[in-house]
């Protein structure tokens, strides 16, 4: 069973986490989610436990309580959506990209991308 673990102490480590979880079962894994460019952690972590039984367990101990100076937020994780391959522009890979074409004031089509005028040969 996946778990999130909101407000969560940004000086928490994943040692500690798991010590807090493995007394209410078997934990299967600790991630605690961290800013991409600073490191820091953003103040919440997933801990995966080996049964329904003892994530359940887990949740009723540890909800409300105080960890390093906080009340943790426990509860059962939603599952992830699966990600749309992105080519890292904000658009889908897949999605077929339309050339960039307007047309200038006497009607001929330019084509943006290539800086070419389409229509008359020589003006």
């Amino acid at each position: 069973m996946n778990i999130h673990v909101g407000n969560l102490a940004k000086t928490a480590k994943k040692n500690a986490l798991n010590k807090l979880f493995a007394e209410q079962g078997k934990v299967a894994s600790v991630h605690i989610v961290r800013d991409k460019k600073s490191g820091n952690s953003r103040g919440f972590a997933y801990v995966e436990m080996d049964s329904h039984e003892e994530g359940e367990k887990a949740i009723l101990a540890l909800n409300d309580t105080e960890f390093l100076g906080q009340k943790l937020q426990v509860s059962e994780a939603p599952e992830r959506e699966e990600k749309k391959e992105a080519d890292g522009k904000g658009r889908n890979r897949n999605f077929q990209q339309q050339p960039n074409l307007f047309q200038n004031r006497s009607g001929s089509i330019n084509h943006a991308s290539t800086g070419k005028r389409g229509g008359q040969r020589g003006a």
